[in-house]
């Protein structure tokens, strides 16, 4: 019996294994199910959370793209939710998720937008290795369009429209939005509590900033520093400090500058590369008036010498970051960064006597030069499409390196802050150059090459910053730049917008004047954009007052909380104000009350000292004769009235020649005197 059923054991189990495999569904069956948030109802009140926040259609690519933002505090289940133009409708398929707080992006094309942002986006309307939306595939028009959110049964739950779009209906009232650029995304507004903004119209869209796609999003961030900061003022110290920075370094050294045309500035960039030094220089591809041949020429040495170059630079289905990169920075070893308003040539650092007045900083602080390399990092990207490396040249020759100038102290105080400005993610941060504006309580003192009053329908907020600042008692001045580019030329307005501002400080009745620096001395042009506030806070900055520089260009500036710096950058900026010279010797003054009286007590000790030492003496005359006089009687030598002094002899002085005397040696004098007597000669 046992061996029977042994024999029938093994017969059922060659059965078994003899059959086809039970199908996936039947092995599914026993596990559990996948863990997925529950649906939300699709009340209105779950409607209401659901926006779209982001809509880019102007694209040289095929990767225009479409973001929902979730407002709510729950996951959203997405599924049988749709987009559409009108025109065709994508659906998101079964267990499409929009988590708490958080946004899904669809684009037609995942691969190009990965490309273009170096980000994955969650879903694809056409092509790409993420999910496939359901449906068909809206292409979005350039000139104008509308798109539509719908929930799971078809109601419009909210709207977007552009340009040439006529929509009226559920999710927008109103005239359609300002169409996008190329290369532009629409964006919607946020309030001051960071909220998305929804009255169904144009104005939850249009801002003053202009976003492009792939830009970053720095915040505005702060530093308590730790090492020294020097002030470097051009054109008076030229181009020693800036070599000495740059010649420093061990390790490596970055730049991120609008222009690059100083060969001595590129020989240091060399020697530092022949040190084993890792260098490498990003640089704007397409400035007004395209590329100067003098930096063709150096970039393209540079990248011989084994220098990384690369231009920020656009195509023709390759979008640029941002309009210009406009920054002036560098940084050493990741501990120190030189930030400055000048590009690098000899405009900005001259070799000679002559060019643009401008403030630079040398800050030595780890953190802050750590903050900034992430910058660099992001704008130099290889894999960025709009980073373009430049074409290695011929051989350079082998330049003498340029003589390094001693090191110029900083100045270390306590409580010194800073607060990097990273434009144009937070040029207009409340936090960061509108609150230095706001802190003035005594005087402010702006000097910046250019101001445009007017932005689109609004004021220029920093101007009206500084109006802000008047009204409460603040004397603001401000100083533009008075050469020929700015206020002959078809494009100068500057004498324009001084007028205007004064006109108004008038009619307004605020301490406010404006004024033009023209072309003197030193100076060729002001090209700085500075601002001190109360002689302890500075702004340092590559930022023009414009829309364009503050909204589309990369732009770097830092806020400093430190006296000493403030006020040497107060000091230039009164001399700027008053006409007079803030180097040579012309420029030595002194302004402290206390050193004056000292220096006015030193003067009155010393003359009655030499009064003293000029008492009357003898003389060396021997004898001493008595004065005999023809009056009837004698009387001592003193004025009188019908007198005839006989003196003798032996004090009687005899005529002699003077060597070159008479008018002639008068001549000369005058002439010497008006030679030599400073700028004007006098």
């Amino acid at each position: 019996m046992w061996a029977l059923r042994a024999t029938a054991a093994v017969l059922l189990a060659a059965i078994l294994l003899a059959s086809p495999p039970l199908p996936a569904a039947r092995e599914a069956e026993p596990l559990p199910p996948c863990p997925r948030p529950a649906p939300a109802l699709f009340s209105a009140e779950a409607d209401r959370g659901v926006l779209l926040v982001r809509v880019y259609a102007n694209a040289p690519r095929d990767d225009e793209f479409i973001e929902i933002g979730n407002r709510g505090a729950v996951p959203l289940d997405m599924t049988a939710w749709s987009l559409t133009d009108r025109e065709a409708t994508a659906i998101f398929p079964l267990d499409s998720i929009l988590p708490a707080n958080g946004r899904l992006l669809v684009t037609r094309n995942a691969t190009s937008y990965a490309e273009d942002t170096l980000a994955m986006a969650d879903f694809a309307f056409e092509s790409g290795d993420v999910r496939r939306m359901d449906g068909g595939v809206p292409r979005l028009a350039d000139a104008g369009d509308e798109v539509l959110l719908l929930d799971p049964i078809g109601i419009v739950i909210d709207a977007y429209a552009w340009g040439e779009s006529a929509y009226q209906d559920t999710g927008w009232t109103g005239r359609a939005a300002d169409r996008m650029g190329r290369g532009e995304v629409a964006v919607r507004i946020r309030d001051a509590n960071g909220e998305w903004i929804d009255r169904d119209g144009a104005e939850d869209w249009e801002d003053m900033r202009h976003y492009r796609v792939g830009q970053s999003a720095f915040d505005l961030e702060s530093f308590d520093l730790q090492g020294t900061v020097t002030a470097v003022l051009s054109p008076d110290e030229g181009d020693g400090p800036l070599l000495r920075f740059l010649g420093s370094a061990q390790r490596t050294i970055e730049l991120g500058v609008y222009t690059f045309t100083s060969g001595r500035i590129a020989v240091v960039l060399e020697e530092a590369v022949r040190r084993g030094i890792r260098v490498r220089v990003l640089l704007d591809g397409g400035p007004v008036g395209g590329i100067d041949p003098d930096e063709l020429n150096v970039t393209r040495d540079l990248a011989a010498a084994g220098v990384e170059v690369r231009w920020l630079k656009g195509g023709s289905d390759v979008v640029k970051r941002y309009r210009f990169l406009h920054a002036k920075y560098a940084i050493v070893d990741a501990r120190a960064t030189w930030i400055g308003s000048e590009n690098f040539g000899e405009a900005g650092f001259p070799t000679g006597a002559r060019g643009n007045r401008g403030w630079s900083v040398l800050v030595e602080d780890e953190g802050l030069a750590t903050a900034l390399r992430r910058v660099f990092e992001i704008d130099f990207d290889e894999r960025r499409r709009d980073s373009i490396p430049e074409r290695i040249g011929s051989a350079p020759g082998v330049s003498a390196s340029p003589p390094l100038p001693p090191r110029t102290p900083g100045t270390r105080s306590d409580n010194r802050r800073a607060r990097l400005v990273v434009g144009p993610d937070a040029n207009l941060d409340p936090d960061g150059i509108l609150d230095l504006l706001a802190s003035a309580n005594e005087r402010l003192s702006i000097e910046t090459f250019y101001i445009e009053d007017r932005w689109r329908n609004t004021t220029n907020p920093f101007l009206e910053g500084a109006f802000d600042a008047a009204r409460r008692g603040v004397t603001v001045r401000m100083l533009l730049d008075g050469s020929w580019s700015s206020v002959e030329a078809d494009s100068g307005t500057n004498d324009d917008v001084v007028a205007r501002i004064n006109r108004r400080a008038k009619e307004e009745h605020l301490p406010v004047e404006a004024r033009l620096l023209e072309p003197r001395g030193s100076i060729q042009r002001l090209h700085n954009k500075g601002v001190v506030v109360d002689g302890r806070a500075v702004l340092v900055s590559s930022m023009n007052w414009a829309l364009g520089s503050a909204t589309e260009n990369r732009e770097i500036g830092v806020l400093l909380e430190d006296r000493g710096i403030a006020q040497r950058f107060e000091a230039a900026f009164d001399a700027d104000w008053e006409g007079r010279a803030t180097s040579g010797p012309d420029a030595w003054r002194l302004e402290d009350p206390f050193a004056l009286l000292g220096l006015y007590a030193l003067v009155a000790v010393a003359s009655a000292v030499s009064l003293r030492k000029l008492r009357a003496g003898d003389k060396g005359i021997k004898p001493r004769p008595r004065v005999r006089t023809r009056a009837l009687v004698r009387a001592a030598l003193r004025r009188r009235r019908g007198e005839v002094w006989l003196l003798p002899p032996e004090l009687v002085a005899e005529p002699r020649a003077r060597d070159g005397g008479g008018p002639g040696a008068r001549g000369g004098r005058e002439e010497t005197r008006g030679r030599g007597g400073g700028p004007e000669g006098d």
